[in-house]
């Protein structure tokens, strides 16, 4: 059932030592402004009205979750903070005597969060006060970016990724039906009790090695086997994605060989990494910064320093892919008329998306550099209404679809593409030929939406808009070392992309308060 906050002062309220914060701190912040930040109504929903005994104010608990995430502590460490911290008791305006909450409350509380779907229900609160405040008004530019946040679990090997997830299949069918779990466990030729310890066998010889991995496998096949011909376990939600993963698994490490015995693969094209958080990838920021995890996705305000969008995605998928949700999360009257972003917002696909969306895309054109001096397809002039390209030696040749004569190796970047095929006798006599066409013919490909690209270049011919491009764009790069430097969201507390979430919506929450607090400050002033 839900509580709400006792507003009575007692004679132990720390609420008397207020006068010691300083002013801009979030502390002063949270006792001055915390109702206007977070409301127990907001959280209605989450609670029976009627049944069950009263629950800790869930705006307490989230103004606990806040300074937990603003200081870095783990569930425990934030309820001592609660009990002991002076600056605490007072920001969550309890008694000195008070002795905080059991850790657990913390769990519970993100549990039904996610339960009921109310994990950005913070975060939107901060753009409404954000909004209120006169921070935000209406459709405007933001910023899109990424950065990378690194798992929580540890990258395995193939035989503890294996093991671990036979371990899950076990302890999901019994939870569905103990007894069957016994048998699963004794039908097998390992014991699972421990995945993380390998099998006992000579792992250092290579063919003992290979034997004892190709058991592992044949292990998995049995108990995968063991699941698939009891039908009232298979239908069981968690037995079902247990065994999903498993089956994953056992492919992507293993292929069959002539004797039977499954054969590792080897790490190459690697998927799924640990066991204990499928979702999370190998990637990499750069060339020379490989990382394993996920991408935190984020769009922010060109003008005022305000997160409006958090998304998260495994590490190896591309940002562009992600532009068109960051602008779906937003309510239509906050949604961007324009973006700006780096290179990975400027390809064909991202604008596309953005396109579709009726937002305009200002960021770098994603092309191919030329190599050697060659001369890039940017020089040429296409005229999209006479379908045309034009040579810079005034060479024009007609745009048309070509007959297909082998099966593109990306279908999807096939789609629509048009070209532009210059003769011999334009190139061969030609005094630029050596830097533009070396075999004799030069093609000109034409994406499928070339208008976009045009459109781009024309935008960014246009000194004034590259200079604002190469002026705000960097604007959210503090924002988002805000999230992963100083509120630590850089490696994620948790498993699974969902809770991974949940943690950098709350750290963003931390980051709009800045200019939110800023704004309350200068109001009651």
């Amino acid at each position: 059932m839900l509580a709400t906050t006792d507003r009575q002062q007692g004679f132990f309220d720390a609420a008397w030592c207020s006068e010691l914060l300083p002013e801009d701190s979030i502390y002063a912040l949270l006792t001055e402004h915390g109702d206007r930040i977070v409301r127990d109504e907001d959280f209605a929903d989450c609670y029976s009205e009627r049944y069950g005994r009263p629950s800790i104010p869930p705006s307490l608990l989230a103004k606990v979750l806040l300074l937990a995430y603003r200081d870095g502590l783990s569930d425990e460490r934030a309820m001592d903070a609660v009990r002991f911290d002076l600056r605490w008791k007072v920001a969550l305006d309890l008694p000195l005597d008070h002795p905080g909450f059991h850790p657990t409350s913390l769990v519970r509380f993100r549990a039904r969060l996610l339960l009921h779907g109310k994990e950005r229900l913070v975060f939107e609160r901060s753009l409404e006060l954000a909004t209120e405040l006169g921070l935000l008004s209406g459709q405007a530019e933001q910023i899109l970016d990424s950065t990378p946040m690194l798992g929580a679990a540890a990258v395995q090997d193939t035989a503890t990724l294996v093991r671990s997830a036979v371990r899950k299949l076990i302890d999901a069918v019994k939870a569905a039906d103990p007894e069957a779990g016994d048998g699963l466990a004794s039908g097998l030729r390992f014991d699972y009790r421990k995945p993380r310890e390998r099998p006992e066998g000579d792992w250092q010889d290579k063919a003992a090695r290979m034997e004892l991995l190709g058991e592992v496998a044949l292990d998995a096949e049995r108990a995968l086997r063991a699941v698939g011909e009891d039908e009232g376990l298979i239908a069981d939600e968690r037995v079902a994605a247990a065994a999903r993963l498993l089956r994953e698994l056992v492919g992507q490490e293993f292929e069959p060989a002539d004797d039977e015995l499954p054969r590792p693969r080897g790490r190459r094209g690697r998927q799924v990494v640990s066991s204990e958080d499928p979702e999370m990838r190998h990637a990499r920021s750069s060339a020379a910064r490989p990382f394993t995890g996920y991408k935190l996705h984020a769009a922010a305000d060109a003008e005022a320093p305000l997160l409006t969008a958090i998304a998260l995605s495994p590490g190896n998928e591309h940002d562009g892919q992600h532009a068109g949700a960051l602008v779906d999360q937003q309510p239509e009257q906050r949604r961007p008329t324009r973006v700006i972003g780096d290179t990975a917002y400027g390809n064909i696909e991202a604008r596309e998306q953005l396109d579709e969306r009726s937002v305009a895309v200002l960021a770098p054109v994603h092309s191919t550099s030329p190599k050697h001096g060659a001369i890039a397809k940017d020089e040429f002039w296409i005229d999209l209404e006479a379908e045309t390209v034009t040579c810079p030696q005034g060479k024009t040749r007609p745009i048309y679809k070509p007959r297909p004569n082998r099966k593109p190796a990306n279908r999807r970047s096939a789609i629509g593409v048009r070209v532009a095929q210059f003769t011999e006798s334009d190139c061969e006599p030609c005094p630029l030929r050596e830097r533009c066409a070396p075999t004799g013919r030069r093609r000109i490909r034409i994406t499928r939406r070339e208008d976009l690209r045009q459109a781009a270049l024309e935008a960014l011919s246009d000194p004034d808009e590259r200079d604002h491009l190469y002026r705000v764009r960097p604007r959210i790069e503090r924002l988002l070392g805000l999230i992963v430097h100083r509120y630590r969201a850089r490696k994620s507390r948790y498993l699974g992309a969902r809770k991974s979430t949940f943690q950098a919506l709350w750290t963003a929450v931390l980051v709009n308060l800045h200019p939110i607090g800023a704004a309350l400050r200068a109001e009651a002033a």
